[in-house]
C-alpha cells in the first residue's frame, strides 16, 4: 500500500473511532450519566436532602425489605405487609444468592422519603423472571407501574417476557416502591438489574440516549454487514469478507434480541418470548464461529491446519444443544460460551502478535492485535458485568464495534492489495500499449516507405545479380563448347571476371543477410571492453588486399591502445563496411585513411576516403531509414546499398552517432562518435521502447548506456564490465527486478555496482509492501515510478553517479 493509502485507512479509523466516542463526548456537556446508587438503609431511601433539579438518573441499589412467598395483589394485601417482619434482601442480586427457593416468588418494598412533591420516574430493566412493578401512597394510592410474562406462585404458571419498564409518578412523603418477582423456571432468575430512578426530565433523556446508543451499534453493524456482503458478492475469491459481513450481522442478531431494540415488533407471547432467547443463543454462536473462519482466513499462525476442525467442534455441539434441548438446558451454556469465546480471542491475539514480527504481515498484525486486544479486554470486562450485575452493557458493544472496525481496515488492506495490483497491472498494460502503438506506428511508417522502395530495390539489385549470373552462365556455356571457341589464354581472363562477378553477388548476400538479422533483433550487442587498435589492424590487412588491384594507399593513425567499450564484434562490422565502401568507391591510385581521436569525453574513428563523393541531398539523407542507394564502385564493384544503414544501427544500438559529409569528385569521411565516459549505465527492461524512453531522457548526461533485454543474460554481461549503474524494470518476463537485485547482490563483488529499480506501482503486487522499502532492505538505492517526470528521473541518476 502507498503513502497516501496508508493515510487514508489511518483517518478513517480515526474519524470512525471518534464518531464511536461522540455519544460518550456528548453526554459529557448536556445528557445526564448514571449517577452513584444511594444509600438505601433498612428499605428506605433518603431524598430528603436532594435537589431535584440536579438529580441525576441512579440504580436503586442495596438492601430492600422483602417477603419471600407473599405475593400481595390489592392495596389491603400490600398494607397487610407492614404487619410482617421483613427481611433484607440485596438488589440486584441472583435468586440463588438471597437463598430463595428454586420456583418461588418475593416481594421487594422500598420507601422513600420526600420533604416535598417530588416528579419522578422509575425505569426497570428486563430481567430473567416475571415481575411486577408498583407504587403507593395516600394520594393516589396502590398503582401498577409496568410488569412483564406472568408473576405466579406456581411453577407452571411463572413466565418471564425480556421486557423494560419506564413509568413516571410523583413522590411524596408517604410513597412506596413494590417490585414483585417470581423465579422463571432456574435458580438464578432475580433482579438481575437495579430499578433506576431520576427527575422525569433528566430521565427521559437518558432513557432516549441509551435507547439511540443501541441504534447506533445497531446501524453500524448493519453497514459493515451490508458493505462487506456486497464486496464479497463482487468478489467472492475472498471469503475474508463473507465470514466477516456474517460476523457482524451474527452480532447485529444480538443487539436485536439482547437489547431488545425489536421489543416493541410484536406482542409479547410465551413461543416468542422463548424464540427469541434461543436466537439469541444461536447468535453467540455465530459470532464464534464466523470469528473462527475470519481468522483462518486472514491470520496463518492461527493454529495448525490439522487442529482447525476441533476448535469448530465444540461450537457445533453447542449449536446443537440450542436447538434440540429445553431453555432450562442450553441457558447453562452462557458461562462456557463466554469461555470459549475468551479462549478464541486469545488464540486470535497470540497469532496477531506473531504476524507483527514478519515485515509482509506487520500491519495487518498491528490492526488485528489492537482490535483483539479491545474486544478480550471488553469480553472479559463483560463477564465480570453479568456475574457483578453492573448495569454497564454499551462497553461490550463499544469494544466489539472498535474490534470489527480495525478488521475491516485490515479487509480494506488486503483489498488494497489487490486493487493495487488489478491498477498496475492495468498500468503497465496501457504503457506496453503505448508503446507498442507507437512501435507499430513507425514499423507501419516503415513498411510503406519499405513498400514504395521495394520495387526500385528489387529491380536494381536484381539487375546487378542478373548481369553477373549472366557473364557467369556465357563463360560455362563456352567452356562446355565442343570442340571449344576460346583459347586457353582467353578462358582463364572470362574465369577471372566470372570470378569476380561471383564474389561480388557473395558479398552483396552476405550484406543483405547481416542487415536483416540485425534489423530483426538477432544481434544483440554484447558490451564489453575491446581495444580499437586490436580491431583495426586486423581489418588493414584484409582491406590492404581488396586495395591492391586499385593501387589505393591505406593509411592509418591509430593510437597504440585505445580501448573502448561495446561490442566488439559488432564494431568490427561497422568499420569494415566503411573501409570496403572507401575503397569501393575510389579510383586508381587514390587513398583511403582511417583515423582514431579522443575528444570531448568521444571516441571520433574516421574513415577518409579520395572518391567520387556522393551528391550533398545523398550525404543529408543517407542515414535516414528507408533512404535508398545503389550504385557501382568504381571497378565495378556490387553493393546492395545497406552498408550505411548497418553502420547506422550499430551506432544507434551503442548510444554512438554517425556523421557523413561527401563532397561529389572529392571524397567522402565517415565518422563514427562512441561514448567514452567514465560512468557506465545499464538500462534492464524487456520493453525496447521503454528503453529507448530512459536512453532519450538521459542522453545528455555524460555517461555510457547500455541496453539488455534478458536478466540472466545482464548478470552475464554485468560480470565482465561492472557498470555504474543499473536501471532495472520491476516487471519483466523472466524474473522481477527485485529477483535480478537479488542475484547481482549475492555476488559481493557488485555490491558496489548502484541500483535503480522503476515500476508502474509503488507497491509490491505479490506482498502488498512498498518496493522502495524492498529496493533498500536488498541493497539497492533508489525507487521510481514510470509516470515520474523525466526530470526526477536524470535528478535521481546525477545522484546516483555523484555527477
Amino acid at each position: 500500500m502507498d503513502v497516501e493509502r496508508i493515510r487514508t485507512s489511518q483517518l478513517f479509523f480515526f474519524l470512525f473511532v471518534l464518531s464511536l466516542c461522540f455519544p460518550f463526548a456528548h453526554c459529557n456537556r448536556g445528557i445526564p450519566t448514571l449517577g452513584p446508587a444511594k444509600s438505601i438503609q433498612n428499605g428506605i431511601l433518603d431524598l430528603t436532602k436532594e435537589n431535584l433539579n440536579t438529580l441525576e438518573p441512579f440504580p436503586l441499589a442495596g438492601e430492600w425489605d422483602a417477603y419471600p412467598g407473599e405475593l400481595p395483589e390489592s392495596e389491603i394485601e400490600f398494607k397487610a405487609l407492614d404487619q410482617k417482619t421483613p427481611v433484607r434482601l440485596a438488589v440486584p442480586a441472583y435468586w440463588v444468592n438471597q437463598n430463595l427457593p428454586a420456583h418461588g416468588v418475593v416481594t421487594y418494598r422500598l420507601k422513600l422519603q420526600v420533604t416535598e412533591p417530588m416528579n419522578l420516574m422509575l425505569y426497570l430493566r428486563e430481567a430473567s423472571s416475571a415481575y411486577r412493578l408498583y407504587f403507593h401512597n395516600e394520594e393516589r394510592g396502590l398503582v401498577l407501574l409496568g410488569s412483564a410474562g406472568k408473576v405466579s406462585k406456581s411453577k407452571e404458571d411463572s413466565i418471564g417476557y425480556y421486557l423494560e419498564t419506564g413509568r413516571s409518578f410523583r413522590a411524596t412523603p408517604s410513597t412506596v416502591i413494590y417490585l414483585q418477582i417470581s423465579n422463571y423456571l432456574y435458580s438464578r432468575g432475580g433482579p438481575y438489574y437495579s430499578p433506576i430512578l431520576g427527575e422525569v426530565g433528566k430521565m427521559g433523556l437518558y432513557l432516549r440516549f441509551k435507547e439511540r446508543k443501541k441504534s447506533f451499534f445497531f446501524g453500524v453493524f448493519l453497514i459493515l454487514f451490508v458493505s462487506h456482503l456486497f464486496l464479497y458478492i463482487h468478489r467472492s475469491k475472498n471469503k475474508s469478507t463473507l465470514w466477516f459481513s456474517l460476523l457482524c450481522f451474527s452480532w447485529m442478531i444480538r443487539i436485536l434480541l439482547f437489547e431488545r431494540v425489536s421489543r416493541d415488533w410484536f406482542v409479547g407471547s410465551d413461543f416468542l418470548e422463548m424464540l427469541q432467547i434461543r436466537l439469541e443463543y444461536l447468535a453467540f454462536c455465530g459470532i464464534q464461529i464466523f470469528s473462527l473462519l475470519f481468522f483462518y482466513q486472514i491470520q496463518l499462525h492461527f493454529v495448525p491446519n490439522k487442529f482447525k476442525r476441533y476448535l469448530l467442534l465444540p461450537i457445533v455441539i453447542q449449536i446443537l444443544i440450542i436447538l434440540t434441548t429445553p431453555y432450562a438446558v442450553y441457558t447453562k451454556l452462557l458461562v462456557f460460551s463466554q469461555v470459549y469465546m475468551t479462549i478464541i480471542l486469545i488464540f486470535a491475539l497470540v497469532a496477531a502478535i506473531r504476524s507483527t514480527l514478519i515485515r509482509e504481515s506487520r500491519y495487518i498484525g498491528i490492526y488485528i492485535t489492537v482490535g483483539t486486544f479491545v474486544i478480550l479486554s471488553a469480553t472479559i470486562y463483560d463477564s465480570i458485568v453479568f456475574f457483578k450485575r453492573w448495569d454497564l452493557p454499551l462497553v461490550t458493544d463499544l469494544g466489539f464495534a472498535f474490534f470489527c472496525v480495525c478488521l475491516a481496515i485490515v479487509i480494506s488492506k488486503q483489498n488494497a492489495y489487490t486493487w493495487e495490483t488489478a491498477e498496475y497491472l492495468t498500468l503497465n498494460l496501457r504503457k506496453e500499449v503505448e508503446w507498442k502503438t507507437l512501435e507499430l506506428k513507425k514499423e507501419k511508417e516503415k513498411a510503406e516507405k519499405t513498400g514504395e522502395l521495394k520495387d526500385k530495390f528489387i529491380s536494381i539489385v536484381s539487375h546487378d545479380i542478373r548481369s553477373p549470373l549472366f557473364g557467369i552462365s556465357s563463360v560455362v556455356n563456352l567452356l562446355t563448347e565442343t570442340p571449344p571457341s576460346l583459347s586457353p589464354e582467353r578462358a582463364k581472363q572470362v574465369l577471372g571476371e566470372a570470378s569476380t562477378g561471383l564474389k561480388n553477388i557473395l558479398s552483396m548476400v552476405e550484406e543483405l543477410i547481416k542487415y536483416s538479422r540485425f534489423q530483426n533483433a538477432a544481434v544483440f550487442p554484447d558490451y564489453q571492453l575491446f581495444d580499437f587498435r586490436q580491431i583495426t589492424d586486423q581489418l588493414l590487412e584484409r582491406i590492404q588486399e581488396m586495395a591492391k588491384p586499385k593501387n589505393i594507399t591505406v593509411i592509418a593513425h591509430m593510437e597504440e591502445s585505445s580501448i573502448g567499450i561495446g561490442d566488439p564484434n559488432l564494431i568490427e562490422h561497422l568499420v569494415w563496411n566503411l573501409l570496403t565502401n572507401a575503397v569501393k568507391f575510389t579510383k586508381e591510385s587514390g587513398s583511403v585513411e582511417i583515423s582514431l581521436t579522443e575528444a570531448n569525453k568521444h571516441w571520433s574513428l574516421k574513415v577518409t576516403d579520395t572518391g567520387i563523393g556522393m551528391p550533398s541531398y545523398w550525404a543529408e539523407h543517407v542515414l535516414e531509414e528507408g533512404f535508398l542507394f545503389v550504385r557501382k564502385g568504381t571497378a565495378d564493384e556490387m553493393g546492395a546499398g545497406v552498408g550505411l544503414a548497418f553502420c547506422f544501427e550499430v551506432a544507434e544500438r551503442h548510444g554512438a552517432s554517425l556523421v557523413v559529409t561527401s563532397e561529389v569528385d572529392k571524397g567522402t569521411s565517415v565518422e563514427l562518435l562512441l561514448p567514452n565516459f567514465e560512468k557506465i549505465v545499464l538500462i534492464l527492461d524487456d520493453n525496447p521502447g521503454y528503453r529507448k524512453q530512459v536512453r532519450k531522457v538521459l542522453n545528455d548526461l555524460p555517461c555510457i548506456l547500455w541496453e539488455e533485454e534478458y536478466p540472466d543474460h545482464a548478470l552475464y554481461s554485468v560480470s565482465r564490465l561492472k557498470p555504474d549503474l543499473i536501471i532495472v524494470d520491476y516487471s519483466m518476463p523472466e524474473k522481477t527486478g527485485l529477483d535480478f537485485l537479488r542475484d547481482l547482490y549475492a555476488n559481493s563483488e557488485m555490491e558496489e555496482i548502484r541500483s535503480l529499480l522503476v515500476s508502474s506501482s509503488h507497491t509490491d503486487p505479490n506482498t502488498g509492501t512498498k518496493l522502495e522499502t524492498e529496493v533498500i532492505e536488498i541493497g539497492g538505492d533508489a525507487f521510481l515510478t514510470k509516470t515520474s517526470p523525466d526530470e526526477k528521473m536524470v535528478e535521481i541518476v546525477k545522484r546516483l553517479l555523484n555527477l
